[in-house]
């Protein structure tokens, strides 16, 4: 009977200290191995929305350097700068043709100019003379691109610089801008002869392309980087030289 007693108070005992200290052990660990996971995650999805937001704001910066680009060189009478058969008037040259690269901090600057003599005029009926679109006379008509004040990418508007990337959201790290030419040469289109000694005659077509490099990097964590490459066909062709 005291055996009995015995049996019966053993299997009613607890775990045992050692036991108790193992499970608590082995617990810790699952508890440590969920919370590095879940801390895994969370770096992970943020990491992921900084590359999205950082990929969408070069995108979207990318996209609004290629929609004023490609006016470059536009402007409201083009026609007068075409020679043809008995005009009254030698062709004018386009004022808005040139496009300036420059380097500033290793940084590409990059600056040109179109009209915007269609746009002041849009909602008027009022005809105005071709000469004042063709004299470049208002500092509005002038544009560009480039980086300043710690990583931010801004645009001209006339005289002044206008921030088009927010620093404290994406900072850009390079602007590199690559200008190329291919001149075609209009000798076919003179009716006479150029002189042999004439360097503007014959006449050539100026074809310019434009690569830009733009990289940046999130202004919470540097390791966020990306680099968006984008081309660019200038669709005013540059006419350099005349017709005898």
């Amino acid at each position: 009977m005291p055996h009995l007693k015995r049996v019966r108070h053993q299997a009613n005992c607890g775990f045992s200290l050692v036991e108790l200290m193992v499970g608590i052990a082995i617990g810790m660990i699952v508890v440590a191995g969920a919370s590095v996971m879940m801390t895994n995650q969370l770096a992970e999805h943020r990491r992921l929305t900084l590359e999205t937001q950082v990929q969408q704001d070069l995108r979207a910066a990318a996209d609004l350097m290629l929609r004023d680009l490609r006016r470059a060189g536009s402007w409201a009478a083009p026609q007068n700068g075409v020679w043809s058969p008995g005009a009254a008037a030698a062709p004018v040259a386009n004022a808005y043709a040139a496009t300036s690269l420059t380097t500033d901090s290793g940084s590409s600057v990059l600056e040109y100019s179109y009209s915007r003599h269609k746009d002041r005029n849009r909602s008027t009926s009022v005809a105005i003379a071709d000469p004042e679109d063709n004299l470049m006379s208002s500092s509005t008509e002038k544009f560009g691109f480039k980086i300043e004040d710690g990583g931010i990418l801004k645009f001209r508007i006339g005289d002044r610089w206008q921030p088009l990337t927010d620093v404290n959201v994406l900072v850009i790290t390079a602007f590199d801008v690559d200008l190329s030419e291919q001149q075609i040469i209009l000798e076919d289109l003179c009716s006479t002869a150029c002189p042999a000694s004439s360097t503007t005659c014959p006449p050539k077509q100026s074809l310019r392309r434009i690569d830009i490099s733009l990289t940046g990097h999130a202004f919470h964590d540097s390791r966020v980087e990306r680099t968006i490459k984008l081309t660019s066909r200038v669709r005013n062709d540059q006419l350099i030289g005349a017709c005898p």
